[in-house]
């Protein structure tokens, strides 16, 4: 185990690293950002699933957290968070009764798009005489989850506003489609339509008498789109605070905070070497992690326990030689890992758990 103090070439690999300057600076450029503002923050822990973290966001202004299930939500409760929205459809019976709980003790918000969904959560809310606050999950264009929008939103509206053990706090919808477009004009026009979509149906839900005090959606890669839009109330936002590389290259300007340590086991000459991070300790699914340390080297492909490095233009590597990677996507990296290795100035700091890590339920 590593102790306080260590330099990172000390670190055991294959280990998730956290550069704890970049973290602050992400946070608070966010923050900055929207400022004093009529958009709020709710950052999502999904990507970072680490208690911690979410308490630097709540202290730097954030309104609450977001999470994509349950369990994590329960997580973050546990670490004392209270205002906490789920922005996921909880229809398991099982599931509900828990969520009813954690209603009893926490602010707990859920989404809902059907009202058969929303008489089973009034039930078990009346059952622990709790109140679960909803927001109207709307589609606005992600083919996803959501009710449709306009009169479809409305009836749902009025039927789960009657629905003793439930408050219909606003509606929220995610522009996920938009959120990677690489040319910022279409991202834009894309985000536009779709917070349009949302912010449209809040204005037939007012007309017909029923108040709309949260307007939730955005990413990260809209956030200071979304986070601009008139009638938007709060985003989502949540790979800004740690990053990868997907989100670097379609020019979303936060720092990588997020980095994978591996060490050189194998090389088979001076053109390629074989690294001890594979699969298991990274994703690819949006493309090969970018070698960041040694330059001239990249990823080619990932085994299980194995990674194959070919030089574009670099010194040779030897074995035990440090290799340092951003990866290509960071939710699905870290959910792999137990634990940050917290680094500052290049000497571990801290270790923290990554607490939410696997809670997929």
């Amino acid at each position: 185990m590593n102790n306080s103090g260590d330099p990172k070439a000390a670190l055991l690999t294959p280990c998730l690293c956290l550069d704890i300057e970049m973290l602050e600076a992400n946070i608070q450029k966010m923050e900055a950002f929207l400022g004093q503002g009529p958009v709020k923050l709710r950052p999502h822990s999904k990507t970072h699933k680490c208690p911690t973290i979410a308490w630097m966001q709540l202290r730097a202004g954030a309104i609450g957290i977001t999470c994509a299930k349950l369990s994590e939500a329960e997580v973050m409760a546990q670490a004392g968070i209270r205002d906490i929205l789920i922005a996921n459809q909880i229809i398991d019976r099982v599931k509900i009764a828990r969520l009813a709980n954690l209603a009893a003790y926490t602010d707990v918000m859920v989404a809902v798009d059907t009202l058969e969904n929303a008489r089973d959560l009034a039930q078990a809310a009346q059952q622990t005489q709790a109140t679960i606050r909803v927001l109207i999950e709307v589609e606005v264009g992600m083919g996803r989850c959501g009710v449709i929008p306009g009169e479809p939103a409305l009836a749902l509206a009025r039927e789960l506003s009657r629905l003793p053990g439930l408050h219909l706090e606003g509606l929220m919808g995610y522009e996920g489609h938009a959120v990677m477009i690489p040319d910022r004009l279409e991202r834009i026009r894309a985000a536009h339509t779709a917070m349009s979509i949302l912010v449209g149906t809040r204005d037939l839900l007012v007309a017909n008498g029923i108040p709309v005090a949260i307007v939730s959606g955005g990413g990260s890669g809209t956030f200071d789109i979304t986070g601009v839009f008139p009638g938007m109330t709060e985003i989502q936002a949540g790979s800004y605070a740690t990053m990868d590389a997907k989100y670097r290259s379609v020019g979303l300007n936060f720092g990588c905070a997020l980095s994978v340590l591996a060490k050189v086991i194998a090389r088979r000459d001076d053109d390629v070497a074989i690294i001890d991070a594979g699969m298991k300790a990274m994703t690819s699914e949006f493309g090969m992690p970018v070698v960041i340390q040694p330059r001239g080297w990249e990823l080619e492909r990932l085994a299980e326990e194995h990674g194959f490095l070919r030089r574009v233009g670099g010194s040779s590597l030897a074995v035990g030689d440090m290799v340092e990677l951003i990866p290509s996507h960071g939710c699905t990296t870290i959910n792999l890992h137990d634990r940050y290795y917290v680094l500052r100035q290049g000497r571990l700091e801290a270790i923290w758990p990554i607490a939410a890590r696997g809670c997929v339920q």
